[in-house]
């Protein structure tokens, strides 16, 4: 009976024990002179005025011990923001105590002694008085102490003047003068608890930010009434959840000692005394770990008091002649045992759960300081955190890991689970006590039987540790699993303009599922273990059970009477539930276990940064390595910097030029040498880094704003012209990774963030490969010709030869060695001949597809800001708000929606039917008790075998439903998790670009990670909980109702109030749960951000601590949203356990009442029922309520499952014949020639937006190699994506190989053409996967591609390795990068983004890519940009060859600012402002003397050009 409650339910579940001892007594004959022992024993000592007198000594030495240490106490803030006390309160307080003086006064003088209690009360009137003349922190300690001496002396009159009418063997008068005295004492007890507490500010020593030292947080103000008991203090908040939604200024202050920079101290104090992060926890946690333990052990022993009262109910039911005490007593216990218990263990779970946000911000901030000191992030430190195992037959490859996501992960999933072991405290501190006790209580009922049931289930325990064992190997192995697929998301996402450049959506896709299908094979193991374990639990108890019971009618020929029955299945029960509780949460400390270990990996794996001696930029006789396995080092480097000057580096691509700047920096591993570098670096690296902020805040880079030095500073970079072009202009959102700017707006934006700082040093990594001719010019003349850098100090790595040949000191690095430097004596640095006229010209509306990108991602809406800049703390606020809100309402029955993805109507309605029969089995064998028991009295209790067995099947039945139902939830939740998450998958990469610039990619990671182990671990169990109680308090209630039916009045009221406050809880907590996810997503994408830019972060003194405030900004709010989430709970546990203790006392008077009326048997079966019914009624509201509250997770990632995708398939047509058939879509074998054909075409990024392209009619005939120029935003980029089909053509054709391009899918157009864009981006895996991820071309393909790059320069270096082809760990050059080309094969690993591979290396694997496709036609988007000459001509070599191979059926399209590399193709595209300027070849341009002959003026390599052309004719 009644098991169905426990599972490990711990909070819910009615724990009973320990009134056996009692009524073992009782049974004896000895009940009553052993109670009247006790009772005058403790009226005796209330009145011997012990008690009173130690009260007295204990809080006056308290006091004195106060005052003594107060003058040494830390200096504490201002008290002008500190509340003050309600003095009509205080007033009213102290008038009661006068009056409970003077009345204990009256009645010590009429009844003589009771000195003592006016002593008491004296001492706290006199405490009272002082208080209201003491500064803030006096009236904080005082009020503790008049609360303590008021209760301590409620109590002792209690125990003397009460305690000794409960027994029915005396009757005692309790004197007037007492009586109003105590009710005068309890009035002042209760006005002293219900009194506000004075804010005592935090200590000016601590690192509290002032404005947070301002404003208390209601629970440090609040009574301790409200604080431990009604948690009042929440209810202003409740109200405003019901009316309307919340937004994050309407939550609670979050408390001072929570601040998120003073966890950070104390953890990192914690860690400094050991290196464990176990020992770390429970140094930094010690205060709340003792308090939890001192709660929950609390918690078990008042908890048996309410048990203890039902035993005396039901055998006075039995004998009421021979009762001992009052029966009216048991009632009162029956209330104020659940109540205590309640109040108990809430708590214990207030402390636990704040426990869980102090380790999430402690934890999570001390991973990020981590990452900020640590030089590797991509190696094997954070691989070992991957993989805790050797890797199977190359499995190592299919879950590479990056740096991101496994950080991603350990500062989510591993967190929460470490935080979720907190439970530990429960099973140590609280379970053995509560066990030990029930068992003595089950020994006094049924003697030495009880022994052989207890040894049964101490025998089977091994059992449940090898499934624990087997449940700890699979949650590693899970562990590993979500790393990978979180980092190929993130991986993958992040990079998500290559993917669709090359359509490799179905592929990524593919990939993903694979990784999501052995993440789902392990949770269900996972789950079927649980379930055994569970099981397993349940069924141990029951056949102890039934083997006592048998020895106990058969062996002790004992009756089973109705008291001894029940009991004896409480405890049992009780038994059973402390075991299920151990092992339910087994699984949670196996996962914590887990995540300890990974953390501890990650912290004793990373390297430390390499800390320079200060002083001139100088290099000595170094030799570097970027990391501790790299092959590649730069050897025996010396330079001596100019200091103040312009240092140039050369070299070819691959050669180190980086990998310099980064010793510079610290990022590497200097073996021998020194290097002696400032403090502070402003670092632009090569691909530019953007925070996700305004292009302002990006060039301020948290430093001071000045609006002279700013406006210089962005005139010289010559963004003013840009900014013209956007909305907002430098308050325009950049986007995540600067997707709302160019390429060359980005360089620009960060050259502006090196140029705006006053670091005396910067280096500055090839700046200019991203900037057409013209505007290179015009920043190298505004730039590095004037009087903005003087006296800094300059290095500038760059592929421009005229640059060099103008700097103080040029360095030529080849094979990671100094080639030559040279030194250039009195050298002046002077602009590139510029025709001002012709560059204005250039640069009319010259962003304009930039801008448009910008209309398109505010949806043409414009924000005026008038003038008002909002701070970062408001705009945090903002964004968590917002997403909050963008969220939406959530259905009040939205489960069913969520069961729809079970598979099919009839898997959901199978399980709710399962539920149904797992309840009925439950109540059946409670009610077969009921019979049994009543049988006895009828004399038909002969055949014990019979009703033995029928209660046997009764409760193996109920096991065998339970199993039933457990996984018929869990498949269905199980399938609708994989549903999810690939309809997720798919329609993320589905979705349109546009989407990703309004989207942050750490909000999609968020609900990948987080919300997506919601869907697979929390749903299924909860949805199961509610079916299975909500049925359960049905059946109840109709089972009581049965047998007293004037129990359904109360049972009613207690109903209807609970789901009142269930419904008041749940609209506010369902509103702050939003708010809780949300405020996750910014500390993702700060993690995000930061390790993209560590580099840029590190170079700057004091940025790393700059960024740690920021991460605690975050954190202040993520935490104030959780600690309110907490809270919820708590306010409406407490609300239910008060209605649903006062139900139980009506039941328990109703079963009084009815004394003699109904069987014992039927009573001790309602009354179980009874009192079990309000801990249904709190797990029907909870559960329902967290169901509702943990379906955001389901719809948050159905909100994004279900994004409207690019484009739908089903709109086009099928294949068929040629276009001039209009019933058909396009050949099946197209595009047989690259011919391209613009008529008349007009693009626009966004339907509602400007025009970009403007009537643009061309035509490129097949195998001819067009080159594309124009300034940066002149439109070539557009030109190039319109014919992907990234654009809108809002009128004309694009026709490629005669084929409107518009009349076939977006993913067949893309798949047969081939991008190599400005930026290659690898993936993490190998080379063969990179070069091909859909696995369908033959591998001799791919590879006979990897071989036509051989003759490329970055190719041909270091070819002295000695790294085998195949070799799983390849010789690594720059960055880690390849030594040569035998040592580049397809299984050559690569990790993420490339990094073990150069610029110049990348881009030519990108170039391999392209190679793969054999398309027909080719576009080339800056591409060779950033290489060196060498590199450049190499690349142009290939793609001549593979021009001429195919018959010249290969149509090339390069988008180039170097006019060097397009100087020989057969005709240019020249682009201004959204037109075609100039069409025509090289040398036709040339002699026209137009535009195109402009740019070769500027390009610093006039004379060069020239020479070519004069060759060509």
């Amino acid at each position: 009976m009644d098991q169905l409650s426990l599972g490990g339910r711990f909070e819910h579940t009615v724990w009973h024990a320990q009134d056996a001892i009692l009524a073992a007594n009782n049974l004896k004959g000895n009940g009553h002179h052993v109670h009247l022992q006790w009772i005058s024993t403790l009226s005796d000592l209330a009145k011997a005025g012990y008690l009173q007198v130690a009260i007295i000594a204990v809080s006056s030495l308290l006091v004195v011990r106060y005052l003594l240490r107060r003058p040494c106490a830390k200096v504490s803030r201002p008290e002008g923001c500190v509340s003050t006390f309600s003095l009509p309160l205080e007033l009213g307080s102290q008038v009661l105590r006068a009056a409970a003086l003077a009345l204990m006064v009256v009645a010590a003088v009429e009844q003589g002694g009771r000195w003592t209690n006016v002593a008491v009360l004296a001492y706290a009137f006199l405490l009272g008085l002082a208080r209201l003349v003491s500064d803030t922190e006096g009236r904080h300690v005082t009020l503790h102490h008049v609360n303590f001496a008021l209760f301590g002396v409620w109590v002792v009159i209690i125990l003397a003047e009460i305690l000794p009418i409960i027994d029915t063997g005396q009757y005692v008068t309790v004197p007037t003068s007492i009586i109003v005295s105590l009710a005068t004492l309890s009035t002042a007890v209760f006005l002293a608890a219900a009194t506000p507490r004075e804010w005592v500010p935090p200590s000016l020593d601590l690192d509290v930010p002032a404005d947070v030292a301002r404003r208390p947080s209601p629970e440090e103000t609040c009574s301790w009434l409200s604080f431990y008991v009604t948690y009042e203090w929440l209810t202003p908040l409740m109200w405003w959840g019901t009316r309307r939604q919340m937004t994050l200024e309407e939550l609670p202050e979050l408390p001072w000692y929570d601040e998120p920079r003073l966890l950070l101290k104390r953890v990192q104090d914690a860690r400094g005394k050991g290196n464990s992060t176990f020992w770390t926890l429970v140094r930094f946690l010690s205060t709340e770990i003792m308090t939890m333990g001192a709660w929950v052990a609390l918690n078990f022993l008042v908890d048996l008091i309410a048990p203890f009262a039902l035993y005396h109910i039901l055998h006075y039911l039995n004998d009421p002649e021979g009762a001992v005490l009052r029966p009216w007593f048991w009632l009162i216990l029956l209330f104020v045992g659940p109540v205590t218990r309640s109040v108990s263990f809430q708590q214990y779970i207030f402390t636990s759960t704040r426990l869980i946000v102090r380790v999430r911000a402690a934890l999570t901030q001390e991973l990020y300081y981590k990452a900020m000191e640590s030089m590797e992030l991509n190696d094997e430190g954070l691989q070992d955190v991957a993989s805790t195992d050797k890797a199977k037959d190359g499995q190592e490859k299919e879950k590479n890991t990056t740096a991101t996501g496994r950080l991603a992960n350990l500062m989510s999933a591993d967190i929460d689970a470490i935080a979720v072991g907190r439970d530990i405290v429960l099973v140590v501190m609280g379970l053995p006590l509560g066990t030990i006790v029930t068992i003595v209580g089950l020994y006094q009922l049924l003697n030495w039987p009880v022994l052989l049931g207890i040894g049964l289930m101490a025998v089977t325990s091994p059992v449940g540790v090898y499934i624990t064992q087997s449940m700890l190997k699979l949650q590693r192995d899970l562990r590993k699993i979500q790393d990978s697929r979180i980092s190929v998301i993130s991986e993958y996402l992040t990079s998500i303009r290559p993917v669709k450049y090359f359509a490799w959506e179905n592929a990524i896709v593919k990939k993903i599922k694979n990784i999501r299908h052995g993440e789902q094979q392990k949770n269900w193991k996972l789950s079927i273990l649980n379930m055994l374990l569970g099981e397993f639990s349940e069924a141990i108890p029951i056949i102890a059970l039934l083997i006592i019971f048998s020895l106990h009618v058969t062996v002790r020929r004992q009756p089973l009477t109705a008291d001894i029955a029940f009991t004896s299945i409480t405890l049992i029960r009780t038994i059973r539930r402390n075991i299920g509780i151990a092992t339910n949460m087994s699984r949670s400390f196996t996962a914590a276990t887990v995540s300890l270990k990974r953390i501890d990996r990650y912290i004793n794996n990373v390297t430390p940064l390499q800390q320079h001696a200060t002083g001139p930029l100088r290099i000595e006789k170094a030799t570097f390595r970027r990391h501790k396995k790299a092959e590649f080092a730069m050897r025996d480097v010396s330079i001596e910097f100019i200091e103040g000057g312009l240092n140039v580096v050369t070299g070819p691509s691959g050669s180190g030029k980086s990998t310099l700047l980064m010793a510079i920096l610290g990022e590497t591993l200097v073996e021998q040498g020194t290097v002696t570098c400032p403090k502070d670096i402003a670092y632009a690296c090569q691909s530019a880094w953007l925070q996700n902020e305004t292009i302002k805040e990006n060039i301020i880079f948290n430093s001071d704003f000045e609006e002279a030095r700013y406006s210089r500073v962005i005139n010289c970079c010559g963004l003013p012209i840009d900014f013209n072009e956007f909305p907002e202009r430098d308050e325009t959102e950049v986007g995540e990774n600067g997707v709302s700017l160019s390429g060359g707006q980005k360089s620009r934006v960060a050259l502006a963030r090196a140029l705006y700082s006053k670091a005396s040093v910067l280096l500055l990594d090839d700046i200019f490969s991203a900037l057409d001719a013209k505007t290179a010019a015009t920043v190298w003349s505004d730039c590095f010709c004037g009087e903005l850098l003087k006296g800094r100090t300059i290095v500038l790595v760059t592929q421009l030869p005229w640059i060099a040949t103008m700097a103080d000191l040029a360095i030529a690095v080849e094979n990671g060695s100094i080639k030559d430097v040279q030194q250039n004596i009195g050298v002046v640095r002077k602009p590139v001949t510029l025709n001002k006229e012709a560059i204005d010209e250039g640069n009319v509306d010259a962003t304009v597809e930039m801008a448009a990108t910008q209309d398109a991602t505010t949806n043409g809406k414009i924000t005026p800001t008038n003038g008002i800049n909002k701070t970062a703390e408001q705009k945090r606020r903002d964004e968590v708000t917002q997403e909050a809100l963008k969220t939406g309402p959530t259905a009040r029955l939205q489960f069913y929606k969520y069961m729809r993805y079970y598979g099919s109507p009839i898997h959901a309605i199978t399980a709710i039917f399962m539920s149904f029969m797992c309840t009925a089995s439950a109540m059946g064998t409670g009610l077969w008790i009921a019979t049994w028991v009543d049988a006895y009295g009828k004399g038909e209790a002969v055949n014990i075998a019979f009703y033995l067995g029928i209660y046997g099947a009764w409760s193996f039945a109920e096991i065998l439903f339970q199993m039933v139902t457990f996984v018929t939830y869990e498949g269905g939740g199980w399938y609708a998790a994989r549903t999810l998450h690939n309809t997720f998958v798919t329609s993320a990469l589905s979705a349109p670009l546009s989407w990703f610039k309004t989207t942050p990619v750490g909000r999609v990671v968020n609900r990948f990670s987080r919300d997506m182990n919601s869907i697979d671990m929390r749903l299924p169990g909860l949805l199961r909980n509610v079916c299975e109680v909500s049925t359960r308090m049905i059946f109840q209630v109709l089972a009581v109702g049965s047998v007293l039916p004037i129990f359904i009045i109360p049972a009613a009221i207690s109903c209807f109030l609970g789901i009142i406050a269930g419904e008041m809880y749940t609209r506010t907590a369902v509103a702050v749960k939003r708010l809780v996810s949300s405020s996750q997503s910014p500390l993702f994408s700060q993690f995000a951000d930061s390790l993209a830019g560590m580099a840029t972060i590190r170079a700057r003194a004091g940025m790393p601590a700059t960024f740690g405030k920021q991460l605690a900004d975050k954190l202040r709010v993520f935490e104030r949203a959780s600690e309110t989430q907490f809270n919820c709970n708590r306010w409406v546990s407490l609300k239910v356990d008060m209605i649903t203790s006062i139900v139980t006392v009506a039941a328990g008077a109703i079963a009084l009442s009815q004394a003699g009326t109904v069987a014992a048997g039927l009573v001790g079966f309602s009354l179980t029922n009874a009192t079990t019914l309000s801990s249904l009624i709190i797990m029907f509201v909870r559960d329902m309520n967290e169901l509702e509250v943990e379906l955001q997770s389901f719809h948050r990632v159905r909100e994004y499952a279900l994004v409207e995708p690019e484009e739908h398939v089903d709109e086009y047509k099928s294949e068929g014949g040629y276009v001039d058939d209009e019933n058909s879509l396009m050949p099946k074998d197209w595009p047989r020639t690259g011919r391209v054909e613009f008529k008349d075409v007009t693009i626009k990024y966004d339907l509602d937006g400007p025009e970009i392209l403007k009537n643009i009619n061309l035509k490129f005939e097949a195998g001819e190699r067009i080159a594309v120029v124009g300034r940066t935003g002149s439109g070539k980029s557009t030109l190039v994506l319109s014919i992907l089909r990234f654009t809108h053509i809002v009128s004309g054709q694009i026709l490629v190989d005669g084929v409107d391009i518009t009349r076939f899918p977006r993913q067949k157009l893309r798949e047969a053409l081939t991008v190599i864009p400005q930026e290659a981006v690898l993936f993490s895996g190998d080379v063969g996967s990179n070069l091909d991820p859909t696995g369908e071309v033959p591998k001799e393909i791919v590879d006979r591609a990897l071989q036509y790059c051989i003759g490329i320069a970055s190719f041909d270096y270091n070819n002295h390795g000695t790294a085998s082809p195949n070799s799983d760990d390849p010789t690594e050059a720059e960055n880690g990068t390849q030594t040569r080309v035998q040592g580049i094969s397809l299984t050559t690993t690569v990790k993420a983004r490339g990094d073990n591979f150069s610029h110049g290396q990348r881009q030519v694997l990108s170039l391999c890519r392209a190679l793969v496709r054999k398309s027909k036609l080719m576009l080339l988007d800056e591409a060779t940009a950033s290489m060196d000459y060498e590199t450049d001509r190499g690349i142009q070599e290939v793609l001549r060859k593979e021009l001429s191979e195919h018959a010249m059926g290969r149509t090339l399209v390069t988008i180039a600012h170097r006019l060097r590399t397009i100087i020989d193709y057969d005709r240019v595209v020249v682009m201004s402002a959204g037109s075609v300027l100039e069409v025509g070849t090289p040398k036709e341009l040339y002699d026209t003397k137009g535009q195109f002959y402009d740019m070769m003026r500027h390009s610093g390599e006039f004379e060069d050009l020239e020479k070519i052309l004069s060759k060509e004719d």
